[in-house]
């Protein structure tokens, strides 16, 4: 079933929210603004259907409260440092909104959007198509950009991202949904378990930017080779984890490509498979208070982004892989969150 409802207005112009529900209960809503995922509700091993990511209930909260609560990451997710781009031997200048540095692409990213969309159901499910024609003084280049929802009969939600420029540019997309898999944010995630093959990453610095040496990950704290929870790194004395917040914001290089969360007391477990080349993990240690989502107030570590993309940064360390894209030649990336039980 595929429903269209209002979700606000920003800037006067008005905002829909598209709701996807499969045979077995589960749905997945996204709105207009920005490609924000408002949804994604899943069975326990009860078979109790609650939401896993947080969530507000109009668009307008989503403006107000601007952590990029589930949003579609672009022009380039991640980091620049001084926003400053080179493409081509050519410097470009962006505007900064974090600091001196450009962050998910600044405040005309895609998150900030207005997107057009179209629905209708292939041989893999339902899904919603987004468009945009994107220019941006930020970034070189006219880029046609579409990204789509599609959900499974199976439980799985696949993204899949496909650009094109008119001239030599930048682009690594990803999503920013905050997941808790304990159900309707009952629970922080310090309980959750994280799983996925990476034996290098990149420290980050007091200013929060991946610096460019790549870091022997195996046997220390940061290390998810093997399952561990959450708990285990929050909080801990790591100097890393200290210049996080006390949390995790760092890239790691993705050996294999699939990513295990999972939490005990709900039987949730998410896997995510992705064509992706790094994983940034990002324990919400900023979420801060003050607020509420749709179910529960808003405290730090109430949700975990797994943003998978390109490697942050890039753009300076050129021994890092490129996030540029050539003039005409299609873009086109894809992840599967693959949503079951324990």
């Amino acid at each position: 079933m595929i429903e269209v409802r209002p979700f606000g207005q920003i800037n006067k112009h008005p905002v829909y929210e598209v709701i996807l529900t499969n045979a077995n209960g589960m749905y997945v809503s996204s709105c207009t603004l920005g490609c924000i995922i408002t949804a994604i509700a899943t069975p326990d091993s009860k078979g109790i259907i609650e939401n896993v990511v947080c969530s507000f209930d109009t668009a307008e909260k989503y403006k107000q409260y601007p952590q990029f609560f589930g949003a579609a990451i672009g022009p380039f997710a991640g980091r620049l440092e001084d926003a400053t781009l080179e493409i081509n031997g050519v410097s470009f200048q962006a505007r900064a909104n974090e600091g001196h540095h450009l962050l998910h692409g600044g405040n005309d990213g895609f998150h900030n959007q207005l997107w057009q969309f179209e629905t209708g159901v292939s041989s893999r499910g339902q899904f919603v198509k987004y468009f945009l024609n994107f220019e941006s003084v930020d970034f070189p280049g006219k880029l046609n950009m579409s990204i789509t929802y599609t959900l499974t009969a199976g439980n799985e939600l696949i993204i899949s991202y496909e650009g094109i420029s008119d001239t030599d540019t930048i682009l690594n997309c990803t999503n920013h949904s905050y997941f808790n898999l304990s159900g309707n944010l009952k629970r922080t995630i310090e309980e959750h378990a994280l799983k996925f093959s990476s034996r290098g990453m990149l420290y980050i610095d007091e200013r929060g930017l991946p610096l460019g040496n790549i870091e022997n990950v195996v046997g220390t704290i940061l290390d998810f080779n093997d399952k561990k929870y959450l708990k285990e790194v929050i909080g801990s004395n790591s100097t890393q984890v200290k210049l996080a917040s006390g949390g995790i914001d760092h890239p790691f290089l993705l050996e294999k490509n699939e990513i295990e969360l999972s939490e005990e007391e709900s039987g949730r477990k998410l896997i995510i498979i992705t064509d992706e080349q790094a994983l940034v993990v990002y324990t919400g240690s900023k979420i801060s208070s003050g607020y509420s989502f749709k179910e529960a107030p808003a405290q730090n570590f109430l949700g975990i982004c797994l943003e998978v993309q390109n490697v942050p940064n890039s753009v300076k360390y050129k021994h890092l892989p490129s996030s540029i894209i050539k003039k005409g030649i299609p873009y086109h990336h894809e992840t599967i969150y693959r949503f079951t039980n324990l």
